[in-house]
């Protein structure tokens, strides 16, 4: 299974553990937003569990409009903002993420 954030035109995948959100390069998904702190939130994937965390954020973390104030399951489809930055959690079933490759 493959779970992966979409956020414009790109795609972070995500990886089991510890994923880190924010402006800093080090994170698994920079977003290079004003809005988006340097470490913004976690994403922790635990078997089929998926977690989403605000780490005190000062434009806050949201999922599916609501503004999150500890731990949120995310589930396939839902829509996360970060700051002012909207993307999308999401799940598929191949081992192999698609690729633009070849088109």
């Amino acid at each position: 299974m493959v779970r992966s954030l979409r956020i414009g035109h790109r795609r972070f995948v995500l990886s089991p553990g510890v994923n880190t959100v924010g402006r800093e390069p080090k994170c698994t998904v920079c977003i290079n937003d004003a809005s988006v702190s340097r470490g913004h939130a976690r994403i922790t994937i635990k078997d089929n569990d998926v977690v989403l965390e605000d780490l005190a954020s000062k434009n806050g973390t949201q999922v599916m409009g609501e503004t999150i104030k500890g731990p949120t399951p995310l589930k396939d489809g839902d829509e996360v903002e970060f700051g002012h930055v909207k993307g999308w959690f999401i799940v598929e079933a191949g081992e192999d993420p698609p690729t633009t490759t070849g088109l």
